[in-house]
């Protein structure tokens, strides 16, 4: 009986000698195995995210381009015209508002100079109509 034992511990040892090199590789390949995906995830919201601010860039360049183009024909705008251009620039610029919090600071930065050039166009277009409508009151 005392072999038995013997044996069957030296046969329990032996096996589990044997297996535990297998878990273990099993357990380093779960391992690699998450990393990779956790590595994947990371790449595809840094994707997300990098596509995100080249829209906000863009976007941001093409309101500034119809800013321009808008400022261009403010001189020559009548009162009419220029309260339908402020509502769209207020449509505009509510709709960039809004998704502004997830931008780059360079973006931001662009956002906040655009903006600035349009109330400098707003207060020379404001003053000049309001030249306008004195001189109309005069006459």
């Amino acid at each position: 009986m005392k072999i038995t034992s013997r044996i069957l511990s030296v046969a329990l040892g032996a096996s589990l000698f044997a297996f535990l090199p297998a878990c273990e590789q099993r357990s380093e390949t779960a391992t690699e195995t998450e990393t990779e995906e956790l590595n994947t995830r990371n790449h595809e919201v840094a994707e997300e995210t990098e596509n995100e601010m080249g829209e906000a860039d863009h976007e941001v360049h093409q309101f500034s381009e119809w800013v321009n183009e808008k400022t261009a024909a403010a001189e020559t705008a009548t009162e009419a015209e220029w309260r339908e251009v402020k509502a769209e620039y207020n449509r505009r610029t509510a709709d960039l508002d809004a998704r502004s919090n997830t931008w780059d600071e360079k973006t931001k930065r662009e956002w906040e100079q655009v903006k600035n050039g349009w109330n400098e166009t707003e207060n020379k277009v404001q003053a000049r109509l309001r030249n306008l409508g004195d001189n109309d009151r005069k006459n």
